[in-house]
């Protein structure tokens, strides 16, 4: 070998040395790389078509040590009035009001993740009757003809926007996939008295029947409750539920709306909205099942104090129209409602999505504490 050949061999190994030396560990790598999934001290879901490195990067960031690992920020959607959120088969689903023509939903493996999850559109409205103005989606896994299957509710109208004629209908998925596909079922439309919009609709599961939640108009906006033969019909007429007659409730509007199901160790509760949307003081109230016909007022005792409120010191203004859902290990209560971050915020899309744990008292009531700013980490879902 000739003296250049032989430099020519020795620089070369030298360089293979030094990069080794210099190069990071594979650990290192994943560490730095993660960070790029990371938003807001969340690590970003990866798609379900990531390669197998990508996943490791996922595990890598929810593992970083870092600590913001296994936290998550409010809100979930800057636009995101009336939400429904559910845990499902690994994933969390979300749908809010649209106020258009189309039904949306988004789906992220961490709560945290719904933050950064892309609206898909699962559902058209071109029914004349129900064509627009989309509000207050809910979606229910119960028995159907073939089956469980998600029954999709929600309230629209005639175009252009009329609240005369908002109106509840609900959608049947094809499968047991939140997102569908789904097609059209039914007008839930009250089968005598058919004389006023309905908003808000949701279930109620009870001594083994099926009832729809709502809330209408007589001259006030109460709430009803109306017995159902299956998810999509109507076996009678709507019955009184709940009328506004605290001071508290009629702030802006004497109003009882958005009513929801909270069932445990034997109890069960219905969480509502009190007082117009359009105001700083837009609240939730409670009803207490006590037995007997649950068509009847006189089987619900309404709590005298509201159960959730705002909270000028964390900058939390009307917060309402909840839903409840549980931690992906079944361990941990949780709720969504919307809310505005000003006290001049409206009953509009500005009202952003938020969720946070709630906790139990000793006599079996739920005890959910005080709303939480935003931007305040809070812990994730037990389970994620």
């Amino acid at each position: 070998m000739t003296r250049a050949r032989c430099l020519s061999a020795l620089t070369a190994v030298l360089t293979m040395v030094v990069a080794f030396l210099v190069a990071p560990s594979a650990s290192s790598v994943g560490t730095a790389a993660a960070a790029g999934y990371r938003n807001g001290g969340n690590c970003l879901d990866v798609p379900d078509t990531a390669s197998t490195s990508e996943t490791q990067l996922r595990a890598t960031c929810n593992a970083g040590g870092s600590q913001s690992a296994g936290t998550f920020t409010n809100p979930l959607s800057q636009h995101g009035p009336d939400p429904w959120l559910t845990y499902h088969d690994g994933y969390y689903y979300l749908a809010t009001t649209t106020w258009n023509s189309t039904i949306t939903m988004r789906k992220a493996k961490t709560l945290g993740g719904l933050a950064t999850a892309t609206d898909q559109v699962i559902f058209n409205l071109t029914r004349p009757n129900g064509a627009g103005t989309m509000w207050a989606p809910e979606f229910h896994l119960l028995d159907g003809p073939n089956g469980k299957r998600w029954y999709f509710y929600y309230t629209a109208g005639r175009e252009p926007y009329d609240l005369g004629t908002q109106r509840i209908h609900v959608l049947e998925s094809a499968g047991t996939d939140p997102m569908g596909p789904y097609t059209f079922k039914a007008d839930l439309l009250d089968p005598t008295q058919d004389n006023t919009w309905e908003l808000d609709p949701s279930i109620l599961q009870l001594n083994g029947k099926l009832y729809l939640l709502g809330t209408y108009y007589n001259g006030s906006q109460p709430m009803f409750i109306r017995p159902l033969s299956n998810p999509w019909t109507a076996s009678g007429t709507r019955h009184l539920l709940s009328t506004p007659t605290y001071s508290w409730e009629t702030v802006g509007g004497a109003v009882n709306e958005g009513g929801e199901v909270l069932q445990r160790n034997g109890k069960t509760f219905i969480i509502y909205s009190a007082s117009h949307c359009s105001t700083p003081d837009y609240k939730l109230g409670m009803l207490t099942y006590n037995g007997g016909d649950p068509l009847n007022s006189s089987s619900w005792v309404k709590s005298p104090n509201p159960v959730f409120q705002r909270s000028n010191a964390n900058g939390v203004y009307g917060p309402g129209h909840n839903g409840f859902f549980k931690s992906p290990d079944g361990t941990e209560d949780w709720m969504v409602y919307h809310t505005n971050s000003s006290a001049g915020g409206g009953c509009d899309m500005n009202r952003s999505t938020r969720a946070q744990k709630f906790t139990w008292n000793a006599d079996g009531t739920p005890n959910f504490g005080t709303p939480v700013s935003t931007g305040v980490p809070l812990t994730a879902p037990s389970g994620e």
